[in-house]
C-alpha cells in the first residue's frame, strides 16, 4: 500500500511541477536568451540557459532534453544547461537528443544532426582559466590568455554517458565515444569507436 501511494506520489508531483510549471519556464528560459528553436522540440524537466548579449544559439527541429532526476534517471542527473559567452556560436541540428548534459560555447560548438547524448555528458571549448598561475590568481583575474578551440561533432555521432569533450575535439560523422571517456581535443574520424581517458581508437565501424 505503501509503496502505491509513494508511486502515486511521485506521478502527481512529475505532472504538477514537471508538465504545467516546466514548460513556461523553458519557453521564457529560451526566449529571454534569444535562442531560435526549431518546432517539434520536447523538453522534459527544467533546463537552464546563459546566453549572454552577443552570443548566437541555434537549434534545430525535433530537439528533445531529459533534464533532471526525473527523466532517463540512470545516475548523477543534473539540470541540462545551454551556456553560451559573448561571441560564442553554439549550433545543433537537427533531431538531437540530450539528456542531463552541459554544452559551455565560449567560441563555437557546432553539433550536427541526429546526434545523441548519454545522460550527464559535457562539452567545454575552453579551458575557463588561464594555465598561467600569476593570471588565474590575479584580482581581478586575467582572463585575457584563456584558451579556446571550437568542437565539432558529426552527424549521427553518439556521446555515451558521462563522457567529456574538451577544447578542439572533432567527432567524425557515425562516430561513438564510450562511456565516461574524456576526449582531449582529439579528431575522430568518421565510423570509428572511440574510448577511455584519454580516449583512444577501439574499432572501426561497419558502414
Amino acid at each position: 500500500m505503501l509503496r502505491f501511494i509513494l508511486r502515486a506520489v511521485r506521478f502527481l508531483y512529475r505532472i504538477v511541477v514537471y508538465r504545467l510549471l516546466a514548460g513556461p519556464w523553458n519557453w521564457l528560459m529560451l526566449k529571454s536568451n534569444k535562442v531560435a528553436i526549431g518546432q517539434r522540440s520536447t523538453i522534459n524537466g527544467f533546463i537552464s540557459v546563459e546566453c549572454a548579449p552577443g552570443s548566437v544559439v541555434s537549434i534545430g527541429t525535433d530537439f528533445r532534453v531529459n533534464s533532471g532526476s526525473f527523466f532517463n534517471n540512470i545516475g548523477r542527473q543534473q539540470q541540462t544547461s545551454l551556456i553560451c559567452r559573448e561571441g560564442g556560436l553554439l549550433t545543433i541540428g537537427d533531431n538531437v537528443g540530450i539528456s542531463a548534459s552541459t554544452i559551455v560555447c565560449h567560441e563555437s560548438v557546432t553539433i550536427g544532426s541526429n546526434v545523441r547524448f548519454g545522460g550527464n555528458c559535457v562539452v567545454y571549448d575552453t579551458d575557463f582559466h588561464s594555465l598561467k598561475a600569476a593570471e588565474r590568481t590575479s584580482l581581478p583575474e586575467n582572463k585575457s590568455n584563456i584558451s579556446k578551440r571550437p568542437v565539432s561533432i558529426g552527424d549521427n555521432a553518439f556521446i555515451g554517458a558521462h563522457s567529456t569533450l574538451l577544447k578542439g575535439t572533432i567527432v567524425g560523422e557515425n562516430s561513438i565515444i564510450g562511456a565516461c571517456s574524456v576526449v582531449r581535443g582529439a579528431t575522430i574520424p568518421a565510423n570509428e569507436v572511440w574510448a577511455g581517458n584519454p580516449a583512444v581508437f577501439i574499432k572501426r565501424l561497419n558502414t
